[in-house]
């Protein structure tokens, strides 16, 4: 099973963020050299657009990042004409308008992954309508301190 990581997901796991559990960290670093974790390259274009626009920093030039990741062994899935048509007719679901998460959904759908997100229009879209598999959330997120 591969799992296709949000952009909020990626960005959490870089910054080794206590959002995100121990055990989905270790199961990301474990399949990474196999392989079997991947994003979306709309992903890599979402990180751009929000450190372009001063919301994120990654400490060094966006493609300078993302060959980091994919040194890393974090595989990259093109946008192609399928998931590009697909991204949209998401919309036929009652998912939202956001183009880069219907990429990345689309990206999920057409390549048979799990999804893993944090966002919660997707998660709450992905329950309703059961067309693509989550990550579940009591796997992936830290609990919270109490």
């Amino acid at each position: 099973m591969t799992i296709l990581l949000d952009t909020n997901v990626l960005l959490r796991l870089v910054a080794d963020s206590p959002h995100i559990s121990e055990s989905f960290k270790a199961q990301v670093e474990s399949e990474l050299a196999d392989g079997g974790v991947a994003v979306s390259s709309a992903t890599f274009m979402e990180i751009t657009r929000l450190h372009h626009h001063q919301r994120i920093d990654l400490g060094c030039h966006p493609s300078v990042w993302r060959r980091q990741r994919l040194q890393s062994g974090l595989r990259e899935i093109p946008v192609d004409g399928d998931v590009a048509v697909e991204s949209v007719l998401l919309m036929n679901s009652g998912f939202h308008c956001d183009p880069a998460d219907q990429l990345i959904v689309a990206t999920a759908m057409l390549g048979g992954m799990t999804l893993a997100t944090m966002d919660m229009k997707i998660i709450d879209w992905a329950n309703r309508t059961r067309l693509i598999p989550l990550v579940s959330q009591s796997l992936f997120l830290a609990p919270s301190p109490r």
